[in-house]
């Protein structure tokens, strides 16, 4: 493969996965996974990794879907995870030499929309939330079409709208009674909700080439923030997603002020060690010609 060039258009991304958030996510790698395990799952069984298959894991962050799929394919398979972060591939590196598997897992810090693949060098195209960031969605997918071979599967996992989603409209309509909206943002622009669109997914794949495109809806009662304590549990919002950005430069008073709503708001839902809030998907899987 050649050297990655990133298309400017995701500067943005690639420099907000390289700061904060990106050391964040990093540093709560275990409670992240924890609660993506059963997106992890239900994406690994939809895409259905072959012993011996060759798979791209886009936007692999710290390596828990890789793992899972290199574990599926085998000895004999192989898997590249892509990612921007340099934070979180630090920490897929070492989970990899941990479990012994370098040889058959290996990582690049790339911008999958330009990056140029080795044509026809894969069976299956993944991702568990990590498609949703392209400033060019079909320009990305096209450009990531290049990599699988014909007859090649393409399989990921994304978010449905955001109103469907409890996990960030209960503390966000908390956070939001204090601090202004946000500007809405331009339709599919890039974020954690750019392919929530049902439709707008379908029409961008078969754009970038893709055929006998399925987009099912997965559901599941989500547990957000799992080990923290119930009078801490505003702690994980503010740190992580949407009501963390909206804070963002926040003086102190109104940090604590929100804190103390978004406690009231998501501690109702606490049972168990955890957050207990809905999260919606949708399962995509798409075969290339």
């Amino acid at each position: 493969m050649s050297d990655n060039k990133a298309a400017p258009s995701n500067d943005d991304q690639i420099e907000f996965w390289n700061g904060k958030a990106g050391e964040e996510w990093a540093e709560r790698n275990d409670q992240m996974d924890r609660m993506l395990a059963p997106f992890r799952d239900a994406a690994i069984e939809a895409a259905n990794p072959r012993p011996g298959e060759r798979v791209l894991d886009i936007g692999c962050g710290c390596a828990d879907t890789s793992l899972g799929l290199a574990e599926r394919v085998g000895p004999e398979g192989a898997v590249l995870g892509v990612d921007v972060s340099g934070p979180m591939l630090a920490l897929a590196r070492h989970k990899a030499e941990v479990a012994d598997l370098s040889e058959r897992l290996k990582f690049e810090e790339a911008d999958a929309a330009a990056y140029n693949f080795d044509k026809g060098a894969f069976d299956l195209l993944f991702s568990r939330f990590g498609v949703m960031f392209f400033a060019d969605p079909p320009g990305a997918f096209a450009n990531m079409r290049k990599a699988l071979k014909p007859g090649g599967r393409v399989a990921f996992i994304c978010w449905a709208p955001v109103f469907d989603n409890d996990w960030v409209m209960v503390p966000l309509a908390a956070a939001l009674k204090h601090i202004p909206a946000p500007e809405p943002a331009p339709p599919h622009a890039p974020g954690p909700f750019g392919l929530s669109d049902k439709d707008y997914v379908n029409e961008m794949l078969t754009s970038a080439g893709f055929k006998n495109i399925a987009i099912d809806r997965f559901e599941i009662m989500m547990r957000v923030g799992a080990g923290i304590e119930k009078d801490n549990i505003a702690d994980f919002f503010l740190e992580m997603g949407p009501v963390s950005r909206a804070l963002t430069n926040s003086p102190a008073e109104l940090t604590q002020t929100v804190r103390a709503a978004v406690q009231d708001a998501v501690a109702p839902h606490y049972a168990d060690g955890a957050v207990n809030l809905k999260g919606s998907c949708w399962i995509v899987t798409a075969d290339n010609p």
